[in-house]
């Protein structure tokens, strides 16, 4: 019996669901527990611990744990050295990515006899670029996966929850997680889906209410996170975890931490609430935005979907209806990402699953370009975005206005930017460019200044960029390049 396996790499917590023959759709659980904790951390004898052990080391040898590491996937200098071996973000999302797999496996082993897994649909922020996209299948990879396609969270919850809601509706995600936020604004239309607009956050979630609770404690006995040693910082980050988790269910939570002797501080619901309305706040600023580039306004959205276990809070909620003047939907805010990974697991393999919405059209949330000189006149090269910011992901387009801007030129050499602008053209920030082979195109023979060059930009499914060039005859393809780009457009 064939079965299809969706994967939500969280940034706080982690889960893996699977869809079988008869499309009945599953989380497997690790122990007692439908969800794992996304940290990584080395025991004094340096052995792996992935998930509750790994979270628990946090207060005990923080130096050896690593924790949101999902939120680094953009930062190409971030590493983690641990006993002498140093560990970037796709290392250590494969340990969590194989930990997830391998306890699942297990399961299936011990009481089904199943194959093991291998082919897995992992799910994204809606707001990742190339780089993190291109590293989260990477880390699929290594941890011994074949990674069908990567899907965006916003969508895989809204096909889970779109299962026994066929009607056709304008809908909007609030996907509020541990550590990324994310927000999309879905069409459902003859039972297909497709994205209008996103936007989103890499280092806004859960995690920041977790530290506004702890710099709130502190500043009432006179101190500051900086003060406390790194065993000490990472018990109260936990005990801030527990205590709005509480406060989720209460109006008051005492939270206990040690810091030069036990410290029992009490907080209410609405200090809470009051410490962390500007998070909330810049959670709508991203809303606003979505529905700016969608080109709509909160009237026209039917429903409300929220998901994330950060949606809990009830000031969430509370926010979110008064900005619609509706109820939001709480939909199986941990569990309906790898839900609906897992239905896309499906889709891909065998196209129809019963009673399911199909992915229609999904957005870029990045635009990409290139340099080169604006006109013949200008003496600095300036980036020129080819795919814009809220193009559809799969995209193809074709440029006939590019042209040699020396006499004598017989080659094209490249530069590609990913970047954040609505702008056609941008100043060239360094930061920005992606890196990868450094290619060029070579036409043999001097041409004359103004020689057209044609380009052509493809996005596929997988937010995987190529470009293509041609100059008299002469053909390159570039596929996240870094070298220059000497061409001017008319």
């Amino acid at each position: 019996m064939k079965e299809f396996y969706g994967i939500d790499l969280g940034t706080t917590y982690s889960c893996i669901a699977t869809i079988d023959s008869d499309d009945i759709v599953t989380v497997i659980p690790n122990g007692a527990s439908l969800t794992t904790p996304s940290v990584v951390a080395f025991d004094d004898d340096g052995k792996l611990l992935v998930g509750k052990p790994a979270k628990n080391n946090l207060g005990n040898k923080p130096e050896n744990t690593v924790a949101l590491i999902k939120r680094e996937m953009s930062n190409k200098e971030f590493t983690r050295t641990i006993f002498g071996k140093t560990y970037d973000p796709v290392e250590i999302s494969s340990f969590i990515l194989k930990y997830l797999v391998d306890y699942a496996n297990q399961k299936r082993k011990d009481e089904e006899g199943k194959d093991p897994i291998y082919d897995v649909v992992i799910t994204i922020p809606a707001y990742f670029g190339n780089l993190e996209r291109e590293r989260t299948k990477a880390a699929g990879k290594k941890a011994g996966l074949n990674v069908l396609t990567l899907v965006n969270e916003p969508i895989a919850a809204a096909l889970s929850y779109g299962r026994k809601q066929q009607a056709n509706k304008t809908m909007l995600v609030y996907d509020l997680g541990g550590g990324t936020f994310d927000v999309s604004v879905l069409e459902v239309k003859n039972g297909l889906i497709n994205t209008l607009a996103t936007d989103g956050d890499h280092h806004l979630g859960g995690a920041d209410w977790d530290r506004a609770i702890v710099d709130f404690v502190l500043d009432k006995i006179g101190t500051s996170f900086d003060a406390l040693n790194p065993q000490e910082q990472g018990m109260i980050m936990l005990a801030a975890e527990d205590c709005k988790q509480t406060l989720t269910l209460q109006d008051k939570a005492t939270m206990q931490f040690k810091y030069k002797g036990i410290n029992n501080i009490d907080i209410t619901r609405q200090e809470f609430e009051s410490k962390t309305a500007n998070l909330m706040e810049r959670t709508m600023l991203l809303v606003d935005q979505a529905l700016d580039l969608a080109g709509i306004g909160t009237g026209q959205i039917d429903e409300v979907i929220m998901v994330g276990g950060s949606s809990r809070m009830p000031m969430v909620k509370a926010f979110v209806k008064e900005k619609f003047k509706k109820d939001p939907k709480l939909i199986d805010p941990d569990l309906a990402v790898a839900k609906g990974a897992a239905l896309t697991a499906a889709q891909t393999v065998k196209g129809d699953v019963k009673n399911a919405i199909l992915i229609g059209k999904d957005k870029g949330s990045r635009a990409y370009g290139m340099s080169a000189y604006k006109d013949s006149n200008s003496e600095i090269p300036c980036v020129c975005n080819l795919i814009m910011r809220n193009d559809d992901l799969v995209v193809h387009k074709e440029f006939d206005n590019f042209f040699t801007r020396s006499d004598g030129q017989t080659r094209l050499d490249f530069h590609f930017y990913e970047n954040e602008s609505m702008e056609e053209y941008l100043d060239i920030n360094p930061e920005q460019e992606l890196k990868g082979r450094n290619d060029y195109i070579e036409w043999g023979r001097p041409v004359p200044k103004g020689t057209p060059i044609k380009i052509i930009v493809d996005r596929d499914s997988n937010g995987t960029v190529k470009v293509f060039a041609e100059c008299e005859g002469a053909k390159g393809e570039f596929v996240i390049v870094s070298a220059g780009c000497d061409m001017k457009m008319k």
